[in-house]
């Protein structure tokens, strides 16, 4: 006869293997595939047992869970189940016992292990008790006085915080998502091209028409080049021109001053004594004829001479429209390539530089961000139907953080505009613009950053809605 010695409820001792799932304190979620009522085993060891975790019992497709509390056990990734409480041990339980019999918990076991008591606590007190009790207590009419003043504090701090609400949504508009807005532009390139040059550097002041990167468009550059070429061949060829024109005009000159001194030449050896009288006249005249035909060519502008001169003046006038022509395609070619370049639109400051130079920039790339020089602007958004509640000129409060301190502005709106502003909200309403009084461009720079949140105010004119007060 064998004796057999077993602890009391020996299924504590049966491990079964069934889904659970355990989350630990980072979040990590383990799938527990070994447990029984007195622990459960890890899948692996891991380097920090944990204390606790959130345990989930999958039953009918829905999920119950509650949080249990580990002890140590005898290997690293096993783990005792520490302070159970009644509907956590009974559910577990449940559970456990139908995975070894064999069938399925009824919901209304799982209903009545959820609502099992934890603890009994008596009700009662004892005399002694009563007693300490009442010797605490303070006289009747002491606690009277103590409540009512309470409940009266409470009453001004209630009344007084939400009348101060109602009277401060009577007397004023509150737009949302105020925010401080720079007069920001992104400069981009107009065509694909290299940067050649950077002109400026981030926080320099710049004015209208200032080239602030040079770029080079290789198409271009290519047209200016071809063009400069064919200019400078031209101007050769038109200064040929005009030496040769100038040359034969030259040579007209020359012509007639040679007809001249022949027929002076001519009479001075007849004579002048017998000229009339001397019948060797023949050389004078014909001198005195070639010079006088000489004289009606030029008078006419006839002869082989002056068809000569015509053609040379017209070869020079040709050359002279052609360089004339690729002087202006050359000045227009400049002024494509320099169209390129990016420059000031305005007068500003320079907030960023996106390019370097050498760089080759697709069509449309940012390359500089400035900030035009005027005045940073409150934008804020308000639901249409209180479109009747504002106006232009209204008078603001702009609050807004300055370190650890507030600091309050007045301001006035200088702009209403019914639309949506995505960088505000996406609904539909009335876009309000607001600035801030007694502030030049430098000030709110310096003391307003940009996309700062702030508060915004606007103060309602009662006058205005008084019956006998006549509207502006």
């Amino acid at each position: 006869m064998r004796v057999r010695h077993e602890r009391p409820t020996a299924d504590l001792a049966y491990p079964v293997s069934a889904p659970l799932k355990l989350r630990l304190e980072g979040g990590e979620v383990l799938a527990i595939s070994s447990w029984s009522l007195n622990g459960l085993t890890l899948p692996e060891a891991i380097d920090t047992v944990p204390k606790e975790g959130q345990l989930t019992i999958p039953f009918q497709g829905v999920e119950v869970q509650f949080y249990v509390q580990f002890a140590q056990g005898s290997d690293s990734n096993k783990l005792i189940f520490d302070n159970l409480t009644g509907r956590q041990r009974e559910t577990l339980a449940i559970f456990y016992r139908s995975l070894l019999s064999g069938k399925m918990a009824t919901s209304g076991d799982i209903i009545t292990s959820l609502d099992t008591p934890v603890d009994l606590v008596p009700m009662g007190e004892t005399e002694q008790e009563e007693a300490v009790g009442r010797s605490k207590q303070r006289p009747r009419l002491l606690r009277a006085l103590w409540n009512l003043a309470f409940y009266i504090l409470v009453a001004v701090f209630v009344f007084g915080l939400v009348g101060g609400q109602i009277l401060d949504r009577l007397t004023h508009v509150k737009p949302q998502h105020a925010r401080i807005v720079a007069p920001i532009q992104d400069l981009r390139n107009s065509e694909a091209s290299f940067v050649e040059e950077i002109m400026v550097v981030p926080g320099q002041k710049v004015q209208r028409g200032d080239t602030l990167v040079m770029l080079s468009n290789p198409q271009a550059r290519a047209a200016v080049d071809d063009i400069r070429a064919d200019a400078e061949v031209y101007a050769e060829l038109s200064e040929e021109a005009e030496l040769r024109l100038q040359a034969h005009r030259d040579t007209r000159e020359a012509d007639g001053q040679a007809l001249r001194t022949a027929f002076l030449g001519a009479v001075s050896q007849t004579g002048f004594t017998n000229f009339a009288a001397d019948q060797r006249t023949e050389t004078p005249n014909q001198a005195w004829n070639e010079l006088e035909r000489f004289k009606a060519d030029t008078l006419n502008q006839t002869g082989a001479h002056f068809d000569a001169d015509r053609q040379l003046e017209q070869d020079a006038e040709e050359m002279r429209t052609r360089l004339s022509r690729l002087k202006r395609d050359l000045g227009n070619a400049k002024d494509v390539m320099n169209a390129g370049n990016i420059v000031a639109p305005a007068d500003g400051v320079i907030v960023s530089i996106d390019v370097y130079e050498d760089q080759f920039l697709a069509r449309g790339t940012q390359a500089i961000t400035m900030e035009e020089d005027a005045v940073r602007v409150v934008k804020a958004w308000l639901n249409e139907t209180r479109s009747g509640t504002i106006y232009n000129g209204m008078s603001t409060t702009v609050e807004f953080k300055d370190g650890p301190l507030s600091r309050s502005l007045n301001g006035t709106i200088t702009d209403i505009s019914a639309s949506v502003d995505y960088a505000i909200s996406d609904e539909f309403g009335m876009v309000i613009t607001v600035e801030v009084d007694g502030l030049d461009p430098e000030s709110t720079r310096s003391t307003f950053p940009a996309n700062l949140p702030v508060q915004l105010r606007a103060r309602k004119d009662w006058g205005l809605n008084l019956p006998w007060v006549e509207n502006p």
